[in-house]
């Protein structure tokens, strides 16, 4: 099955006609014609209903035609990167993270990038979860990929991949629950003694559904969004603040006055890289992908020591 009849078809979708898609090719509207039938039998199944001289698309061609357009993206990268490597011009890279994964693990695997490709140009941003849910896939946002926790939220637009779990920790002021068990800690939080978080953002979503299952209501005197800000109000003894891994060991490794404190082990957050489906991941972007993957592994294990470290 060549990929020619597939442009075609493609040509012939967006185009509307076969007048127009054959315009477009640079061929002839019979060879148009000739190209859909061949393509159509090959498949098995027709693609276009004739009605009246006219090409109406089925079902089947409307769902084939987001599965052409992922693959002339990838054949587009492939030839830019072939591109690119004869002429030796830089490689630009465009992502974007929420802030808890910007604080170590992107900066990280920039760094070790960079350490092996040094040509590759990056442009950077964070984003709250839902925003770079709902804005990713559109041209107009700009970005390659992004790295999220829980995309289950995501429109049919934007692809998603787990890559690795992050474990959910608390962090309080220092002293407040030095040497508490999981727990324990567990149940300060469904007390009513923990700093909220807003529903719109994963963990938060969990904590709700957590509490669900033990038949708790969580309506906390305080709640926030960023992870950050719920850890720099428990540094100041407002209650104690339930975050992601990351943020938890960027913070205590950075303050002294902050305690870094053990949830269940089921308290755990999936990691995903989101992306345009329409586009898919890039040859670069898979390649830092990898970088990530590598560098998020290494802080979970320093995180997992981190928290083992009073009882050996």
């Amino acid at each position: 099955m060549r990929y020619r009849l597939f442009e075609v078809f493609h040509a012939v979708m967006t185009r509307g006609t076969v007048s127009a898609a054959a315009q477009g090719l640079g061929v002839s509207q019979p060879a148009v014609t000739k190209s859909i039938k061949q393509l159509e039998d090959e498949l098995g199944y027709l693609l276009f209903d004739r009605l009246g001289g006219r090409l109406v698309p089925t079902e089947a061609a409307s769902a084939l035609l987001q599965e052409t357009e992922r693959a002339q993206a990838a054949l587009e990268d492939l030839r830019s990167e072939a591109i690119r490597l004869r002429a030796g011009t830089q490689r630009h890279l465009r992502l974007v993270s929420i802030p808890s994964l910007g604080l170590d693990v992107v900066p990280d695997a920039v760094a070790a990038h960079l350490a092996e490709a040094p040509d590759t140009r990056f442009t950077i941003s964070t984003r709250h979860s839902g925003e770079m849910l709902a804005e990713i896939s559109k041209s107009a946002y700009g970005f390659d990929l992004g790295f999220v926790y829980d995309a289950s939220t995501r429109p049919a637009s934007v692809g998603a991949t787990e890559i690795g779990q992050v474990q959910v920790v608390c962090v309080a002021q220092r002293g407040l629950m030095s040497g508490a068990a999981p727990i324990e800690v567990e149940a300060r939080v469904f007390s009513g003694g923990a700093i909220g978080l807003e529903d719109s953002e994963p963990l938060g979503r969990m904590l709700l559904g957590f509490g669900s299952a033990k038949s708790v209501t969580i309506d906390p005197e305080l709640r926030v969004q960023s992870y950050q800000m719920a850890a720099a109000l428990a540094r100041r003894g407002c209650g104690i603040a339930v975050v992601d891994g990351m943020t938890g060991l960027y913070m205590t490794e950075r303050d002294e006055g902050l305690d870094l404190l053990a949830l269940p082990e089921n308290y755990v957050m999936p990691v995903n890289v989101v992306y345009p489906l329409a586009k898919g991941l890039t040859i670069l972007a898979r390649e830092f992908v990898d970088q990530f993957s590598g560098m998020l592994a290494a802080r979970s294990d320093q995180l997992k020591r981190r928290l083992s470290g009073p009882l050996e």
